[in-house]
């Protein structure tokens, strides 16, 4: 317990004493090597206090926050009360006789558990709500800011000829006939609804990712369209994609974009915070480990 506490203080720069006087008694009760706390074998007493309530509370919503369901158990009607007693009741019988029966023993679902609760009160310890300060979040911004850029996005109508309808060379040769007379007549963002067949998914596309345009017509019309930036504002193609050929009216084109902190403020406060408590947990789990002596059975020594 002092390894993770000193990891922990290491890791967060924050005292931790408040936890101490407040939820020592839960973090003993999730140590995997036994549970102090628990009842001798054959002992048929169950006692239900304060504190075993609250603990029970804290448990059942895996949050330790002992002033909350303090003030939430002393808050509670009688009947809101007694069925928390009753819940309590019954779990602790159930705990009591599958822990005589040794139903644990080889339960690698109960191992786990008990590893997953560990994690969650080192996550509590670490308390990410906690908000950094602006030069804190200022510098994991900058650290990070190529995962912040916003993706280029095109708008874009179309019109299609299939080619398993038509053929390969029928819907080719149809698209290249009818490219002519859609720029003679100045055809417009609204105009493509009129011509050619019905394309699987979506007539006009405004503001969509490359990826998305790739998602709909293959990466190779994708890769066509991002090639031909000289021809926005006018019909151009025909464009092979997986399902035949297109002409194009490219109306706009937005470049990839690295936003202001500002714009993505919150965004980047809640990436921090979750980095930061992932790091928290890591060296917390190190500190853990480095009280345990790790001896590798023959055959094992080389890692493999």
């Amino acid at each position: 317990m002092r390894g993770i506490l000193t990891g922990l203080h290491r890791a967060l720069r924050e005292p931790l004493v408040h936890f101490l006087a407040a939820g020592g008694a839960l973090f003993l009760a999730f140590q995997l090597v036994g549970d102090p706390a628990a009842p001798a074998p054959g002992d048929k007493t169950i006692v239900v206090d304060r504190d075993a309530l609250l603990t029970f509370l804290q448990y059942r919503s895996k949050a330790f926050e002992p002033e909350h369901f303090a003030e939430k158990l002393d808050n509670m009607s009688a009947a809101e009360r007694q069925r928390l007693v009753d819940e309590f009741v019954r779990e602790e019988v159930l705990y009591r006789e599958a822990k005589a029966m040794e139903l644990s023993k080889g339960d690698y679902v109960l191992r786990r558990r008990l590893a997953q609760k560990m994690e969650f009160l080192i996550e509590d310890l670490a308390d990410p709500r906690a908000e950094p300060d602006e030069a804190a979040l200022k510098q994991y911004f900058q650290d990070h800011r190529d995962q912040y850029a916003a993706a280029p996005a095109w708008t874009f109508t179309h019109v299609f000829f299939s080619a398993e309808k038509h053929g390969e060379k029928a819907a080719r040769e149809m698209a290249a006939g009818l490219l002519p007379d859609l720029k003679t007549a100045e055809a417009g963002f609204s105009d493509a609804t009129q011509f050619g067949d019905r394309f699987p998914f979506l007539q006009n596309y405004v503001e969509r990712t490359p990826d998305y345009v790739a998602s709909h017509f293959g990466d190779a019309f994708a890769a066509a369209l991002a090639d031909r930036k000289a021809a926005d504002g006018a019909w151009q193609g025909p464009i092979r994609s997986q399902y035949g050929y297109h002409l194009v009216l490219m109306t706009e084109r937005t470049p990839r974009r690295l936003p202001d902190l500002d714009d993505i403020r919150n965004r980047v406060a809640a990436d921090y915070r979750r980095e930061r408590m992932q790091n928290a947990r890591r060296r917390a789990i190190e500190d853990l480990r480095s009280d345990y002596t790790i001896r590798m059975a023959d055959g094992f020594e080389d890692g493999s």
